[in-house]
């Protein structure tokens, strides 16, 4: 449950939904909508402090050509490289692998790479150059890397050494800046978005906690959101801390799809060097599971979808891909699970994949 007031009476802040297909249409190309601009401005003129939320690390997200259309990939996942302005390189926030930042396309050896995306280093960047005067820190796990440095840093940001605070999610939650009054989320539709069921509620949780950031001391605070979705009822709800309201529209989702908290959701997960040998112990896994179940478990509640690649296919140079089970956590189910990790590991056929089971994970694969 809820509490339905805020701690010591503070007022909720003012929540803008800003439609950045608007700012487009007019013009405006750059991380800030023009009401979140002004609002900044405002906000040094008084001697007031800003938080912006950017979940991207790095300067921008992607590289692409522009004569053949090749993605600069990590060779070990199937993720595309970030680019560092701090040591010009493309990285993976995966496994490390880096190289130097290049113009040249390694498929068609073109001189058209372009850099696309912002992250929060090119965000800071164009906040410089929009806010000449403005002091801008940037926290992030580029920024935070040697120890204490967070702290420190937060510490600087309390004492009012700086102006905006400029991060990923890591600014959201349980900060309480009495000076900060204006609170921006630059890309709100990027945590919203995305295969794993649970996104609108983390989504919801974390635009709830960002928004909090804003208007905690004696002033009255504002909120912006940008979004390229304003209509999605997620925005709206989560500018209302609304949480009722929230839960009586995603419940009945999850009731329908059979989704937590109305059943447990069990992922068996399966890796290897090679793809074909993980799709075929996916499958056999299958196979051995709907045998045994039907055999031995018939009394158990279980809804089985096939195997499939995981949202990120290959990581840290290994294929991956997921086998959802939804069922109810009993003793009886790992039980069976047991048997069946058991014997997929004694499986010679399977050497080279190995499998495991993760019930109720904060994240599917």
């Amino acid at each position: 449950e809820s509490l339905p007031n805020r701690y010591g009476a503070a007022k909720l802040p003012e929540v803008h939904i800003c439609d950045m297909n608007e700012e487009l249409r007019r013009g405006n190309t750059s991380v800030l909508s023009f009401s979140l601009l002004q609002a900044l401005q405002q906000n040094l003129e008084k001697k007031q402090q800003s938080i912006l939320l950017l979940n991207r690390r790095g300067y921008n997200t992607f590289a692409s050509c522009r004569d053949c259309g090749h993605v600069m990939t990590c060779p070990n996942c199937s993720i595309s490289l970030t680019y560092h302005a701090a040591n010009h390189r493309l990285m993976c926030h995966y496994c490390g692998y880096s190289i130097p930042m290049t113009v040249e396309c390694p498929v068609c050896h073109g001189h058209h790479l372009q850099y696309r995306g912002a992250g929060t280093q090119k965000a800071e960047e164009q906040l410089q150059e929009l806010l000449p005067h403005s002091r801008i820190l940037r926290l992030d796990a580029d920024a935070a890397m040697r120890r204490y440095a967070y702290e420190e840093k937060l510490q600087q940001f309390a004492s009012g050494q700086y102006d905006i605070l400029i991060g990923t999610q890591m600014i959201a939650k349980g900060l309480d800046f009495e000076n900060v009054t204006v609170v921006g989320v630059l890309a709100a539709d990027q945590m919203l978005y995305s295969d794993d069921f649970r996104s609108s509620e983390h989504a919801f949780d974390l635009l709830t906690q960002v928004i909090g950031r804003a208007g905690r001391g004696h002033f009255h605070g504002h909120a912006f959101l940008q979004t390229f979705t304003p209509e999605n009822s997620v925005f709206s709800l989560a500018a209302q801390q609304n949480y009722p309201a929230f839960y009586s529209q995603e419940l009945p989702m999850r009731k329908l799809m059979l989704y937590p908290p109305f059943s447990d959701l069990c992922v068996i997960g399966f890796t290897g060097t090679n793809e074909q040998q993980v799709n075929c112990g996916s499958q056999k896994f299958l196979q051995n599971l709907q045998q045994l179940a039907a055999a031995e478990y018939p009394q158990l509640p279980l809804r089985v979808l096939n195997p499939s690649p995981a949202h990120i296919a290959r990581m840290g140079g290994k294929y991956r891909y997921k086998l959802l089970l939804k069922c109810r956590n009993s003793r009886l189910l790992r039980q069976m699970l047991s048997r069946l990790l058991v014997a997929f590991a004694k499986d010679r056929t399977m050497n080279h994949v190995t499998a495991f089971a993760d019930i109720n994970p904060d994240t599917v694969l």
